[in-house]
């Protein structure tokens, strides 16, 4: 899955931004927590959010 020289976690963004009341971006369903600190985090905290934001993607697609 992060097959490559980079060690860089690509962020789960696709220039979406709006957060729904609970402070959860309707594009990339990180929290606004997640999305501000996302640099500082660690690699293992970045998959794990990707993993999680792609999962809701996908639930969301298929309940559209």
């Amino acid at each position: 899955m992060f097959i490559g020289t980079t060690t860089t976690v690509i962020s789960p963004c696709i220039s979406q931004c709006k957060l729904d009341a609970d402070d959860n971006c309707l594009g990339c369903y990180r929290t606004a927590a997640e999305i501000s600190d996302w640099m500082r985090m660690s690699e293992d905290e970045q998959i794990a959010i990707s993993i999680r934001c792609k999962k809701e993607i996908a639930r969301c697609a298929q309940d559209s």
